[in-house]
């Protein structure tokens, strides 16, 4: 694989107008796991990313476009993920393919090629699933709570922020003897690109069982840190799992991030210490992942 470098990241594109899986490009996930704790070879989550891509088509035999949304979905346990403007430079070159004698053919054609291409790509397999406008979609995380409105609004008026790099200290809370829940969203979550520094906006899911008393005043503080970090979307998913696991040794955790469009693709990781804790939403590649409101 080419280096960051000699990419096409943070450089004007020349969009492929054929086919052409030699743009893709993935970043290896190990580097920063080492850097924050997680070994990569005992990762201590189960999850998924799923990707939401709204600028999909190709062409018949006779020339007739053919319009999609793709959800792809690949295991968080694989050694690479796929970065998003290559990823739109591939999807990009299909524009102008004839792909099959009729929309089913060509359909299935594309599918099978985006599957092959991405599961080489990331030496892991990737579910890609097409859909329509009329096809069902199926939203996660109906009754979570915005952490905002968990927090006296007093108390976050004599806040004063003043970290805006990622700065786990800021996380506390009081041990206790019972086990405690917490299920929380938040709007707060803004980070960047690490190449071109564009801002990357997502709101946060949280669900959390841990013998401690959690000051969200904290936790509203640590979200916030992290508007001047530079990570992709699925580091800094996996970097506040990790915190909050070292912070408050959770009985179980699940940490979700569902990011605003950009490029015609949001992206959507999800990390949890057992799969019944990912809803199906994220896992049912027969539906669509409903989008939020910042999506």
């Amino acid at each position: 694989m080419a280096s960051l470098n000699n990419s096409q990241l943070g450089k004007e594109s020349l969009y492929p107008e054929q086919y052409d899986k030699s743009v893709l490009f993935r970043i290896d996930r190990t580097e920063n796991r080492i850097r924050y704790g997680i070994d990569p070879e005992n990762l201590p989550f189960k999850g998924v990313d799923v990707w939401n891509a709204y600028e999909i088509s190709f062409l018949t035999d006779n020339g007739l476009p053919v319009s999609r949304v793709m959800k792809m979905k690949y295991d968080a346990a694989s050694p690479y993920l796929v970065e998003s403007k290559s990823l739109k430079l591939y999807l990009n070159s299909f524009n102008m393919e004839k792909c099959g004698r009729s929309q089913h053919d060509a359909e299935k054609k594309v599918k099978m090629l985006i599957q092959k291409n991405l599961t080489d790509l990331l030496e892991t397999p990737v579910e890609v699933s097409f859909f329509s406008d009329s096809d069902q979609k199926r939203f996660a995380f109906q009754n979570y709570q915005e952490l905002k409105q968990l927090v006296p609004e007093d108390s976050l008026d004599a806040i004063e922020f003043t970290h805006f790099l990622e700065t786990p200290e800021l996380l506390h809370g009081k041990r206790t003897q019972t086990i405690r829940n917490y299920v929380f969203r938040s709007d707060l979550l803004r980070s960047n690109c690490p190449v071109t520094n564009q801002p990357d906006w997502g709101d946060l899911f949280v669900k959390m069982d841990c013998r401690y008393d959690v000051d969200l005043r904290s936790v509203v503080a640590y979200l916030v840190s992290f508007r001047k970090e530079n990570h992709f979307h699925e580091e800094v998913a996996e970097m506040i799992f990790k915190r909050f696991t070292d912070v408050f040794q959770p009985a179980s955790l699940m940490v979700a991030a569902m990011y605003t469009r950009r490029g015609g693709i949001d992206i959507n990781p999800v990390r949890a210490t057992d799969e019944s804790l990912i809803e199906e939403a994220f896992t049912d590649m027969s539906k669509r992942l409903g989008k939020t409101l910042r999506q």
